[in-house]
């Protein structure tokens, strides 16, 4: 199958066309707050920019809340706004939609906090603009109207205009290089692309300088039909099976149809060019002619004003019968699930629709046992039996008290960490206690563990769980050993009350507060969007919830070093903050720049297609020390110097994800061997990361 990249276009058109609409036709209701945004804005020349439409919108979910428009000067003001963070669009007849501050994607838009009764001030400074213009019409020459779209080489949205009367258009759109497409078929997700291409790739990318106007006409393909006949192994009619043409190769859109009780079909409209069509219901997918895979695929031909004929027969499948035991004893294991087929309780489960050939099932016991896959070669019309045999999990039980009173505390939140291998969760993740203080972690290998505390009850403090009390350093908490199938207890867990550490974020060489930088106790991984706490317009933070005990903060931000309190550059060489119950205590931390970790990502025989994250651990304590998203094969990381770090990563390579959680790394001299880990010099460090292809 095609790797279908999320497009901007969907959120990035409806807010602009939502905001329209209202600014014609309705009068936004104020919000009770007393809220302002006022600023200037400029062209890129500097000079006032009148008549700019400035939408304000909720940034949580992209929805409207009002716009104005600047005068002479360049100047708005938007009162009546509520205590709330939002984003600040900008957009104009001439001028390239862009966002707060010089962003051309709403995605990388930085959000902005007012508070009611305060005036903020956001002034903005228009992108280099060009344009696309030019006509679209039919064979015979009858124009198109509608919505013509310019997008990037990786497809993201960068600006769109409706055709007139004539067919003609004209988008505004940052410097840079574009594919010009649009819908010629009312009511489908087909696209075309200019010049007459419904796949991307084959395109043209026109180049945009600034000021420039750029012509790119086309002609609207003509339509044909694809139909045809679906019929079942045995000959019988396929009823009620999906039909789709995809662009041959592309990632474009399609539309679909569903076979009738005779098995046909038929996919009217289709514009002019190569597919590949596609069958499938709730159980299999397939396409023709005969391919189970989409690059295994014949390409369909259509051709205007014709119909193309194709049958196809489904693929023979047979199922399997999934058992799963106790690796030691033999004994079956009832509770399981199977990644593509759902969960048993009577100790077996058919996975059927199965095409012919070589699969592995993911089994997952309810908790009893480890995960393991399993592998099966699937004969047609047969039924293959798997048995699995699963290793049985090891447990932890305990018991959790109010340390001051020795009652029991229900609703504290355990999570059982290897050394060195904690990392932030969302909300109260983990496995809680009782209204008798009882809670019992399942499901874990055998090795070591630390304990990480959490109460629901914000009155009571988070903790490593340590021999005899808790504890605000992973290092101290008591080690608990687990053993396969055995379940051990771990030290009662004795909960104190909670204080907080509060305190501003500034950027260390200007003394600039700096807004959404992230601070906790663990860090998190950047793709789980489990942060713990940012800090607001002003740069404040506070952490609650903490026991009363030493604690060691992150403070992290794009563009900076991460650090630790104290300024160190990992969590263990950091001497932490004491927090007592009660109180508060405060730490104001400034951020720097730090040193650049840079280099590229090398792909054998290829490279990336789409964005790459790049996250950066430091090898003591397994903290994230830094991530990079970015496309193409270059990257860049700002660090603070002396740490030991490894590296991860997750990109794209022609239509395949491929990933690492221990990449290999360039040499350090050339034809030595490939390294694992590297140490931040004081003056940075240049690695490449090697990408595993199979």
């Amino acid at each position: 199958m095609p790797n279908f990249r999320m497009r901007r276009i969907t959120a990035a058109l409806s807010v602009a066309v939502t905001a329209g609409a209202l600014a014609v036709w309705a009068t936004p209701a104020q919000a009770a707050g007393t809220g302002v945004l006022t600023g200037h804005v400029t062209t890129n020349a500097g000079a006032p920019a009148a008549d700019v439409m400035v939408q304000v919108l909720h940034a949580e979910d992209y929805t409207y809340v009002n716009h104005v428009y600047t005068d002479a000067d360049g100047a708005y003001r938007i009162a009546g706004l509520d205590t709330e963070s939002y984003l600040i669009g900008f957009s104009g007849t001439d001028v390239a939609e862009q966002y707060y501050h010089g962003k051309t994607d709403i995605f990388d838009a930085d959000p902005v906090q007012v508070t009611s009764g305060q005036t903020r001030t956001i002034d903005e400074r228009l992108v280099a603009t060009g344009f696309l213009v030019g006509r679209i019409v039919d064979a015979s020459g009858t124009p198109y109207s509608g919505v013509v779209d310019a997008r990037d080489a990786e497809g993201w949205s960068a600006g769109w205009g409706s055709a007139d009367e004539l067919g003609n258009y004209r988008i505004p759109v940052p410097v840079g290089a574009y594919r010009v497409s649009f819908e010629p078929v009312e009511g489908s997700y087909q696209r075309q692309y200019v010049p007459g291409k419904i796949v991307a790739e084959s395109a043209t990318l026109f180049e945009v300088a600034e000021g420039a106007e750029v012509r790119a006409d086309d002609t609207v393909l003509g339509v044909g039909i694809i139909s045809g006949q679906l019929r079942n192994t045995d000959g019988t009619p396929a009823v009620g099976f999906s039909v789709a043409a995809e662009p041959f190769h592309g990632n474009e859109g399609s539309s679909f149809e569903t076979t009738d009780r005779d098995g046909w079909f038929g996919l009217s409209s289709q514009l002019a060019g190569s597919y590949q069509v596609r069958f499938w219901n709730e159980s299999r997918s397939q396409y023709f002619d005969g391919a189970v895979e989409w690059d295994d695929a014949d390409a369909v031909t259509v051709t205007a004003g014709q119909v193309t004929y194709i049958n196809e027969s489904l693929l023979p499948t047979g199922s399997v019968r999934v058992r799963a035991v106790d690796a030691i004893t033999g004994i079956a294991v009832s509770e399981f699930c199977v990644d593509i087929a759902g969960c048993t309780y009577n100790g077996q489960l058919i996975v059927s629709d199965l095409y012919e050939g070589t699969h592995e099932l993911e089994v997952n016991p309810v908790g009893t046992h480890l995960p393991r896959t399993g592998k099966v070669t699937v004969r047609a019309d047969r039924t293959t039996d798997l048995i699995v045999r699963l290793l049985p999990a090891a447990k932890v039980t305990t018991t959790v008290l109010d340390r001051a009173t020795g009652q029991p505390l229900a609703g504290v939140c355990l999570v059982a960490y290897q050394p060195a291998r904690a990392y932030g969760l969302d909300g109260d993740s983990g496995w809680c206690s009782n209204a008798a203080g009882k809670v019992t972690i399942i499901g874990l290998e055998a090795g070591n563990y630390r304990l990480f505390a959490r109460p629901q009850n914000k009155a009571y403090g988070r903790q490593w769980v340590g021999a005899n009390g808790g504890t605000g350093d992973e290092r101290a908490a008591a080690t608990v050993v687990t053993k396969a199938g055995k379940t051990v207890t771990a030290p009662t867990v004795l909960v104190d009350r909670a204080g907080s550490i509060s305190g501003t974020v500034t950027d260390a060489a200007t003394g600039a507060p700096i807004e959404y930088a992230g601070v906790g106790t663990l860090t998190v991984n950047p793709g789980c969007g489990c942060g713990e706490e940012q800090t607001d317009a002003a740069g404040r933070y506070r952490i609650d919830g903490l026991g009363p005990y030493k604690w060691p903060l992150f403070y992290g931000r794009y563009a900076y070093a991460s650090q630790w309190t104290g300024g160190a550059a990992s969590r263990y060489a950091s001497a932490g903050t004491q927090v007592t119950a009660g109180g508060t205590a405060t730490v104001d931390v400034g951020l720097t720049r730090g040193v650049a970790v840079r280099g590229k990502l090398v792909v054998p025989q290829g490279s990336p297609t789409g964005w790459t994250r790049i996250s950066v651990l430091n090898t003591e304590t397994g903290d994230y020390a830094g991530t990079a998203d970015f496309e193409g094969d270059t990257y860049e990381l700002r660090m603070l110097p002396g740490q030991e770090i490894l590296f991860r990563y997750g990109t794209e390579v022609d239509g395949d994800y491929l990933s690492s959680d221990r990449a290999a790394l360039s040499p350090a001299t050339p034809g030595g061997p490939v390294r694992y880990s590297v140490t931040v010099p004081t003056d940075g460090l240049t690695v490449d990361v090697l990408v595993d292809r199979p």
